[in-house]
């Protein structure tokens, strides 16, 4: 998609009836170099614009609490970008690129885009159509064996490419595989392509049209090609995904339990607790390997995406009481957490954050408490070394409770100066730990609330 704006830049460049016209190398080469300036334009204006700009105005818009406004701010912001571009000289499909691109930047973009889900469909149904209209069936009969020779170069190269690419990345060898034959088809954006070419005269009709059958045909071959490479993965795979996945039958017994959203080292480690005092749960992974652990260990651990709508309800969301939310990456963290407290606000939210910042962001989404990523492992690793440095027992645990106490009291200030009440969770959650004093007579003796070197 990236890659499109520099294509989409370069098109009315390299055209013949520009004022700089001529397709050559000398043209194409300048054409390159003022794509390359402007894209580094327009990804400034983005990240400028993103940032200081449409921020604040989503944020009043979301204080006044009024969707039509939202709905009606965020077409205006695709199609006065798209109006820009336009008389920049540029394509507006080009434009509305870079909209998408300026509202992604915002922490409301989740919101934008279940707003605009129903005009998505619409559009793209009105789009798809119009493509299908502009397919000639007797150009297709006339120059069958160019076209289906194209459609094999274009299958077969783009497979064999991405496959190529996937294994450089580390993924297995028929994963692989079956991304290249799901990418495999031409997109949509090879239409908008091919319809500036053709305006701007640097392609003929005629070849815009085989080039239309080709990339038609093979959008049209997607289900088939998706089933081929599920076919090939169900008879080397050793696990089925589908097997893994949740069935609402299997937890709609359930009643008050508590949703863990990614089975890693700190979703097992969770799993483990809960398994002791024997309270109920379900762990949601996007990684098969982790399911296949929980499940080998007898526990209800399951395939699926925990930010989506779907997958939830078929764990019982709108039954659980809590979730705790332990994923890998920021951004699904901040998915999982705006689904939840969407589609279902009586799940208390639990989650860890990678800095002061990403914890601003997913109390801003719903988050009931925020926890520091870093906070406890550093401290159990400050007194390690403080006990090799052959500090007593309890100083150490003096030391590093201070130390907590003392974190956590700025973040609640912090968070109070800026009128949020994050604090990473602890100050509506849990009390402050108590430091007791030192006890100078048993320097073995552990403070409560120190693990145990």
């Amino acid at each position: 998609d990236l890659a499109v704006v520099v294509l989409l830049i370069l098109i009315p460049l390299i055209s013949p009836n520009s004022s700089k016209g001529g397709i050559g190398v000398q043209a194409i080469a300048e054409a390159l170099g003022l794509a390359a300036v402007k894209a580094m334009v327009a990804i400034a204006a983005i990240i400028a614009g993103g940032r200081l700009l449409l921020r604040p105005i989503y944020r009043q818009i979301a204080e006044n609490q009024n969707a039509e406004i939202f709905s009606a701010n965020t077409l205006l912001v695709i199609l006065g970008t798209s109006l820009l571009t336009a008389r920049a000289g540029l394509s507006m499909a080009l434009g509305a690129f870079l909209a998408g691109l300026l509202l992604a930047e915002t922490e409301f973009s989740l919101q934008v885009e279940s707003d605009i889900a129903p005009y998505r469909g619409l559009l793209l149904g009105l789009f798809f159509m119009t493509v299908g209209m502009s397919i000639d069936p007797k150009l297709l009969l006339s120059n069958f064996p160019v076209i289906m020779g194209s459609l094999g170069l274009l299958i077969g190269g783009k497979t064999m490419l991405v496959a190529l690419i996937g294994k450089l990345f580390g993924v297995s060898i028929i994963s692989a595989i079956r991304v290249g034959l799901l990418l495999a088809p031409g997109g949509e954006f090879a239409f908008v392509a091919f319809g500036d070419a053709v305006n701007q005269g640097i392609m003929s009709p005629q070849l815009s049209s085989l080039l239309f059958l080709v990339v038609g045909i093979s959008m049209a071959i997607t289900p088939w090609l998706a089933a081929g490479g599920q076919l090939l993965a169900s008879r080397f795979e050793q696990h089925d995904v589908r097997s893994l996945l949740p069935v609402e039958s299997e937890t709609d017994d359930l009643q008050g339990h508590i949703i863990i959203c990614g089975f890693g080292r700190v979703g097992q480690i969770i799993a483990q607790l809960l398994s002791e005092r024997l309270i109920p749960f379900v762990a949601l992974d996007v990684r098969s390997e982790r399911v296949a652990v929980g499940r080998a260990l007898d526990l209800p651990v399951y395939f699926g995406d925990a930010g989506s709508r779907e997958v939830l309800h078929k764990i019982g969301a709108e039954r659980a009481c809590a979730a705790a939310i332990t994923l890998d990456s920021p951004g699904a963290n901040y998915r999982t957490v705006w689904a939840l407290s969407k589609y279902f606000p009586n799940v208390k939210t639990f989650v860890r954050a990678h800095d002061v910042g990403h914890g601003v962001n997913l109390e801003k989404a719903g988050a009931t408490a925020v926890v520091p990523e870093t906070l406890e492992p550093s401290l159990q690793l400050a007194a390690a070394v403080l006990a090799q440095a052959k500090l007593p027992a309890s100083e150490i645990a003096a030391t590093i409770n201070e130390f907590r106490t003392r974190h956590l009291s700025e973040l609640t200030e912090l968070c109070e100066s800026s009128g949020s009440s994050l604090g990473y969770g602890f100050s509506r959650v849990m009390s402050k730990p108590k430091v007791p004093a030192p006890d100078s007579s048993d320097e073995n003796q552990i403070t409560e609330g120190t693990l145990a070197i």
